[in-house]
């Protein structure tokens, strides 16, 4: 079971998400010249920092969550914020729930969601693939620096180059983890990324007053 880390509950003040690239170095020469050698892999490496932990409700959750990552043996769904995707301001109240047709939400007080924007492969794309070519039907500009996801896995926009008003060219990192067939989404909306807890003790939980603690946690994607 993959679980998704709670981020209206358990919000961190201080967020990064990096790839961490996989290279190695010889001693220097002689002559200063250094050789280094990289891998194109890489991998995404996160940390939250300072998370809010303000009473009861944050307390249970974060030792609920880390009961069931059990160090890091678990599998988490670290999903990034929308800030600085390819969004028009005016489409902020489209990611309001929507209440049932009498107004009433759900008994645990969420209501219905949808997606806002549409970006999909115009073509298959193999495993470990660094490019596509997308179809735009519903975005703003792509660039790049931007993060999509598929399925759980995530990547961010290397460079974009439009072909046509609804069609571009894009390249990214890492490289593709699994093949995704045309068609397949790019998840611009609420990107995420499948993770493992970097150590195991990441969710050790110190708290004042028993009530109040700002925990930092720091994952490794699960690959």
């Amino acid at each position: 079971m993959t679980i998704r880390w709670p981020e209206q509950v358990l919000r961190p003040q201080n967020v990064a998400f990096d790839i961490a690239s996989r290279s190695l170095s010889a001693p220097a020469s002689m002559s200063g010249a250094v050789q280094v050698v990289s891998s194109d892999a890489g991998i995404w490496k996160a940390t939250f920092g300072n998370v809010l932990v303000r009473g009861r409700d944050h307390v249970l959750a974060f030792r609920g969550i880390a009961n069931l990552l059990e160090g890091r043996l678990g599998r988490i769904l670290v999903p990034l914020c929308r800030g600085y995707q390819p969004l028009l301001p005016a489409w902020q109240p489209l990611y309001e729930p929507v209440p049932h047709a009498d107004d009433a939400f759900f008994s645990d007080g969420a209501g219905y969601v949808s997606q806002v924007t549409s970006v999909t492969l115009a073509g298959s794309v193999a495993a470990r693939a660094v490019s596509a070519n997308v179809h735009v039907a519903i975005a703003d500009t792509l660039q790049p620096g931007q993060h999509f996801s598929i399925g759980e896995r995530l990547y961010r926009l290397r460079t974009v180059s439009y072909t046509s008003e609804n069609t571009a060219a894009i390249t990214f990192r890492p490289p593709l983890r699994e093949a995704a067939a045309i068609g397949a989404r790019l998840e611009f909306d609420d990107p995420v990324c499948r993770m493992r807890l970097a150590s195991d003790s990441e969710m050790d939980l110190e708290l004042a007053l028993r009530r109040f603690g700002a925990p930092t946690v720091s994952f490794v994607e699960d690959v």
